[in-house]
């Protein structure tokens, strides 16, 4: 039985909906206080209890609230709910309401004079098998920790607990961030953004995603100089800024236009108080719960998005005056943040004090501390018709030198552009510019127009061979696909002829490091100078130029270790380039080897939480590709297939999306391996055309590994075996001066292909073993499972059919078994079921360890076996089709006709009420 006195909805920023279970996050929570209520729940004679939940506004008390009821009615309880507001309905009558029951009243802190009253009069009486939940927000009471007024003289019988509901954690924010704008679109910059403006508040988080979720770029939305508070939230501050005192408001408006944790010593300055009254306001504005003390002597905002709307509230003369007194407030301190100052000046509308402190900024090294607010100067100076170059070259500078190392935006590189151009400039200024814009947008926004950026900051920076070192070991990085190899090497010659002529150290080093990441890339077998090993680790010293070099260079070469296969040497390099100088100073680089961590984490087959960490790094800078490679690789082996189209690029603009070029030729290598599983001959050629002819023109062919031997599939299905045959003895041309394990194996398995196409097996499947073997030592297991699962079928196919059950099966039965149960300990559905279906169409009956649970199970032809359950088979058709199989490709994966599956999967969703194949069961605990 439930009983709703609810009268009036919460008006001012309510905690929004949530389902059972959960409170909105985007993660399932655990409902606070469970135990306590249930064990007060439990019967009609429990001793009677409160519970004080409290909370500010959009904390989600509401939600807590209505989740406690749904739980007491799930235990037998009865529920009851009342909201008293000023003209609502009387409150209920409990006489004749029997226990166990819960009520809930809410926010009492705008309750009329007769509540309080009422609930005291009724908590002194309150029967056993009682629970009382009272919510309000403290900072609107008149007593904040009295919510029931100066002693309420309850009763020693009844049990108290307090609820205290704050911010949330930064995940929270990031897991609802995730869910609401998608992982293409969020990360963990734009989460964590989102989570400082909101200061965590949950119903602000959810209204400021509301906003970003119509918006086409929610991260440039984000980091715009004013963010629009949300309408629920201005509302909320006007109501509270209208309940404070005069010198409480003063405050509170200085603090908006300070920002940030302020001294009460400068909100006292900014508000033009005297040292009494600043400290009765600033005491009544941190009750109010507006401010917030966030270390001794610093205030802020709870919500620091509440300051937009305290100032959009100011008229034009107030907020002009406060900004001019907050500059000079700012100026009178030791060390003065110039670009705080200028952004002061500008705003108060003084220009000639604001281009001084631009001057100034230009020239302060601390300008940086955020970049953003150097952005919002440098755009404010480009809009001025007398713009003051030098400043804005000096500041650009400064950014660009940034820029590369730490996390830009679009914004950073556009205002760059900007600049660029600038008549005043000089032309080292601007070829430095340049430089660093063109090494931000091919390395860290992956648009192919940064190396042509980079080709012309080569020539104007003669008089800076530092700088053209720099540009040209850039253009030498052998991951790119927009030079080929011998254009690397051309490039690296240049670096290092220009190093040699200046003969600083620092220079020398660049262009060893360099060519040592040429030689790790391709596998070359010569000694090279360069080579990570042969380099000194980054010592954090006062070289930042040479910090820079040796840990990009570690960082390259971990990548390339792991396309090779060379797994321990890329963990190895990874720990090397993780210094304490990355850290501080280079959180680029230290996300692009988190991407490349991921990437080693696949090819180990830890893949247990890859996925959802994956899905979390998917638009971060620095980790977007390497994520998006992962997720479809786990995408197809667990035949997630509709993921995966969605991730894939189209085949013009895998080049654009996977600018690093092993990234590239894996994406196709999985392109052709769905296509191949789709029966899409043509789609999986084409793809193999395109990637093949890139390899060629790239020229480093241990990468050909990744999509070698699903190419060949694709040409001998096409009927193309002398493409195939070329394309292997081409691919094995090229390693024969360079090597990696990875590609050794591929090679393997290429010419095992071509053996089993030519009807070959036995020697099929010595050449798919000694890839498995290769596979294996490296220390990847599903790349081994593959070859062993080939290897099985090629010794099961051959074996002759007189030959007695457990002679000649032996080998190929144990490799088929083993490759299943790789699959199925990494969670590979798609591969784990095809492989099981081999078994079952080639294994000799009744010998196969793998599929004697089915054997088990097998029931007479016309019984109904289980009932509503779903069969094995029934649970492995489900698998499929909840991943976006359709029929006929469910049939190819499990050796079913298309008709038996169709039977199959009418069965499955009959059973399990299922509205779509989408929401199929996925794993035997789901159906």
């Amino acid at each position: 039985m439930s009983t709703n006195f609810r009268s009036a909805a919460e008006p001012a920023l309510p905690s929004g909906g949530a389902v059972a279970g959960d409170d909105g996050s985007g993660l399932f929570q655990p409902l606070p206080g469970a135990a306590f209520l249930r064990s007060s729940l439990a019967g009609a004679e429990c001793r009677p209890a409160l519970v004080l939940l409290e909370g500010g506004a959009g904390t989600g008390k509401t939600t807590l609230a209505a989740r406690w009821a749904r739980a007491a009615a799930d235990w037998g309880a009865r529920t009851l709910h009342h909201t008293p507001v000023a003209g609502s309905t009387a409150p209920p009558d409990l006489t004749a309401v029997e226990a166990p029951a819960l009520l809930v009243v809410e926010d009492v802190h705008r309750a009329p004079d007769g509540t309080v009253p009422w609930l005291r009069a009724w908590l002194r009486e309150a029967r056993p098998g009682f629970v009382t939940v009272v919510s309000y927000r403290p900072a609107e009471l008149p007593h904040p920790a009295c919510p029931l007024g100066m002693d309420p003289e309850l009763p020693p019988a009844l049990r108290i607990r307090r609820e205290r509901l704050g911010p949330w954690e930064r995940d929270r924010t990031r897991a609802l961030a995730l869910e609401v704008l998608g992982p293409e679109r969020s990360s963990e910059r734009l989460a964590d953004r989102l989570h400082l403006l909101a200061g965590g508040n949950p119903q602000t988080v959810r209204d400021l995603l509301d906003v970003l979720a119509e918006t086409t770029d929610a991260a440039a939305a984000l980091q715009d100089e004013e963010v629009e508070p949300p309408v629920r939230l201005s509302q909320h501050i006007a109501a509270r800024m209208a309940s404070l005192g005069e010198d409480a408001t003063a405050l509170v408006r200085a603090a908006a236009v300070l920002g940030g944790g302020s001294r009460e010593r400068d909100l006292r300055r900014v508000a033009g108080l005297g040292r009494s009254a600043a400290g009765a306001g600033l005491v009544q504005a941190l009750r109010s719960g507006l401010l917030e003390e966030r270390a001794p002597d610093r205030y802020g905002f709870t919500i620091p998005l509440a300051a937009s709307a305290v100032l959009a509230a100011l008229p034009g003369p107030i907020r002009c005056s406060l900004h001019r007194r907050a500059a000079g407030v700012l100026t009178r301190g030791g060390e003065v943040s110039w670009v705080a100052v200028a952004h002061h000046e500008r705003l108060g509308g003084r220009e000639g004090a604001w281009l001084r402190a631009a001057e100034r900024a230009a020239d302060d090294p601390n300008a940086l501390a955020d970049p953003g607010a150097a952005v919002s100067l440098l755009r404010s100076l480009l809009g001025r018709p007398d713009l003051p170059a030098r400043a804005a070259g000096r500041l650009a500078l400064g950014l660009t030198r940034n820029a590369l190392l730490t996390l830009p935006s679009a914004g950073t590189v556009d205002v760059l552009g900007q600049i660029l151009v600038l008549s005043q400039l000089a032309d080292e200024v601007r070829g430095e510019i340049r430089l660093e814009r063109g090494l931000v947008l091919n390395s860290q926004l992956c648009r192919s127009e940064g190396k042509a950026e980079t080709e012309r900051a080569v020539s104007e920076l003669r008089s800076r061979p530092d700088l053209r070192v720099r540009a040209l070991a850039a253009l030498a990085n052998p991951l790119s696909a927009v030079y080929g190899l011998d254009a690397n090497l051309h490039w690296w010659e240049r670096a290092r002829a220009t190093a040699e002529a200046s003969g600083d150290p620092t220079d020398l080093l660049a262009a060893r490091a360099v060519r040592g990441t040429i030689a790790v890339a391709c596998g070359e077998r010569r000694r090279v100078p360069g080579r990570p090993g042969r380099l000194p680790d980054p010592d954090g010293g006062p070289d930042s130029r040479r910090n820079e070099y040796l840990t990009r260079a570690l960082s390259n070469a971990a990548c390339c270790a792991v396309f090779n296969g060379d797994l321990r040497q890329a963990a190895v390099l990874l720990r090397r380039s993780a210094t304490p100088w990355a850290a501080a100073a280079a959180p680029f680089i230290t996300q692009c080897d988190r991407g490349t961590e991921l990437l080693l984490r696949l090819e180990r087959g830890e893949w247990s939480g890859l996925g959802r960490e994956s899905r979390g790094l998917l638009s971060g800078v620095g980790t977007r590709v390497d994520a998006r490679l992962v997720l479809l690789h786990l995408g197809l082996a667990q035949g997630a297939w509709e993921d995966c189209v969605t991730l894939q690029p189209g085949l013009d603009d895998m080049p654009h999306v996977f600018s690093q070029f092993p990234y590239e030729v894996s994406a196709a290598g999985i392109r052709i391996r769905m296509a191949v599983a789709r029966q899409n001959t043509a789609e999986a050629v084409t793809t193999a055309d395109r990637i093949w002819h890139r390899l060629r023109a790239k020229g480093v062919w241990v990468w050909a590994g990744h999509a070698a031997p699903w190419a060949v599939e694709a040409w001998l299905l096409a009927g193309g075996e002398d493409t195939a045959r070329s394309a292997v003895a081409e691919f094995a041309s090229g390693l024969r001066a360079h090597h990696s394990r990875t590609a050794g194996a591929a090679l393997l398995r290429c010419r095992a292909l071509l053996a089993e196409h030519a009807g070959e097996r036995p020697e099929a499947r010595g050449l798919f073993g000694r890839a498995a073997l290769v596979h294996e030592r490296t220390g990847a297991p599903y790349r081994r499972a593959l070859d062993l699962e080939a290897a099985g079928r090629c010794g099961l196919v051959a074996r002759p059919p007189e030959a007695e059950a457990g002679g000649p099966a032996e080998g190929p039965l144990r490799d088929l078994e083993e490759a299943l149960r790789v699959f199925e300990s990494l969670g590979a559905s798609w591969d784990a079921l095809r492989a099981r279906g081999t078994l079952r169409e080639l294994a000799p009956s009744g010998h196969s360890r793998a599929l004697a649970g089915e054997a088990a199970d097998a029931r007479g032809r016309g019984r109904p076996a289980y009932g509503d359950a779903l069969s094995p088979r029934e649970q492995e058709v489900a698998v499929l089709a909840a991943g976006g199989l359709t029929n006929r490709e469910i049939a190819v994966a499990l050796h079913l006709s298309p008709r038996t599956v169709e039977q199959h999967v009418y069965r499955i969703m009959r059973k399990t009420h299922a509205v779509s194949r989408r929401h199929l069961p996925t794993s035997r605990a789901d159906s």
